[in-house]
């Protein structure tokens, strides 16, 4: 019979740090030019099929967006992990991986029990301070925490970064739970991929290896600056997409308020349906009204907790277009000097 290996990954991490890319990129989905926010989170997937015992491996991938406003902490979105990513930007690494431990991993920790994680430096391609990256990883790591540097724009080790993890999992789960992953699962995974384990562990980074390792990635600064223009064009692209969010939400805001209409509509109709159906006793009818009211309550419960998470939305997307306008102007302003 073909077993089914349900994996449950997250990635957490900053907003702008390429969470979202890197999952298209190991997806195999378009990547944007822009830097688009996620708003509240996407889920992915990505299967491996193994048949010498056959196993369909499901990679479920949660992308976790960075902005506090759209997404506060959900303690459902944490449970049942069984991989967290937490990834920051090697070429912001005060600014962004800070609260790696001290709030991604803490949040994770709280609601979910032995699951394995990495950080990831992405952004590889934008390293070119070597002993700003070292004295962050100084400063909030511990010298037996390891990193995987990434690029989406090379596309450098995002596979084998979630490759990696995949056979981590199948080896620990083949002694803890050998009912579900078999024995020799975790061998079979890396000839699927053609990989061996060595050569995935030799991407790790540590403290104690990072200056060898800065040898071969740190990139010279680009002498070139983008123009007025490119920047402007970039600015209005970005107000466009936030603009259109509003719309979305706002759209969605009206879609509850409508069904909500129709819900007391439907109510009011079934009450008069009660009142005229004679019932034999008191007890029946506050049956029926029991009945009534205990699911509509609930429905209301629900409209007011979505209502109120778009309206929480809605006031950081005005906050946000109004920040774009302000660049908007002052690119005008340096064009015209």
């Amino acid at each position: 019979m073909k077993k089914t290996i349900d994996l449950k990954f997250i990635l957490l991490g900053e907003g702008g740090v390429g969470k979202t890319s890197i999952v298209n990129t190991f997806i195999n989905n378009e990547i944007s030019s822009e830097y688009l926010p996620t708003i509240g989170s996407n889920t992915l997937r990505k299967d491996y099929e193994l048949k010498k015992q056959p196993t369909t491996i499901k990679v479920n991938i949660w992308d976790f967006g960075g902005q506090r406003s759209f997404n506060p902490f959900n303690p459902a979105f944490f449970k049942n992990i069984d991989v967290a990513i937490f990834v920051f930007d090697l070429s912001k690494p005060n600014e962004t991986l800070k609260n790696i431990k001290q709030e991604y991993l803490e949040n994770v920790q709280n609601y979910s029990e032995d699951f394995i994680s990495i950080i990831v430096g992405n952004k590889l391609d934008l390293l070119t301070d070597g002993n700003k990256l070292k004295n962050a990883m100084n400063h909030f790591l511990g010298k037996r925490d390891h990193i995987l540097f990434t690029s989406t724009k090379t596309k450098e080790n995002i596979n084998e970064c979630f490759e990696l993890l995949i056979h981590t999992f199948l080896r620990k789960a083949e002694v803890m739970d050998p009912d579900v992953v078999l024995e020799d699962t975790a061998n079979e995974f890396l000839e699927l991929i053609g990989k061996k384990e060595k050569e995935l562990r030799a991407l790790l980074v540590s403290i104690t290896n990072l200056d060898s390792v800065l040898k071969e990635y740190v990139v010279k600064p680009k002498d070139k600056e983008e123009s007025i223009e490119e920047k402007e064009i970039k600015e209005l692209k970005y107000y466009d997409f936030l603009k259109k969010e509003l719309e979305v939400n706002e759209a969605q805001k009206n879609d509850v308020l409508d069904q909500f209409l129709i819900d007391i509509s439907e109510l009011d109709k079934t009450i008069k349906h009660i009142q005229k159906s004679h019932s034999k006793s008191a007890i029946d009818l506050i049956d029926n009204l029991k009945g009534l009211f205990i699911p509509s309550k609930k429905d209301f419960e629900k409209s007011v907790d979505l209502i109120e998470k778009l309206n929480r939305e809605e006031f950081e997307l005005v906050k946000i277009i109004s920040k774009a306008k302000e660049n908007r102007l002052e690119l005008i302003n340096q064009s015209s000097e």
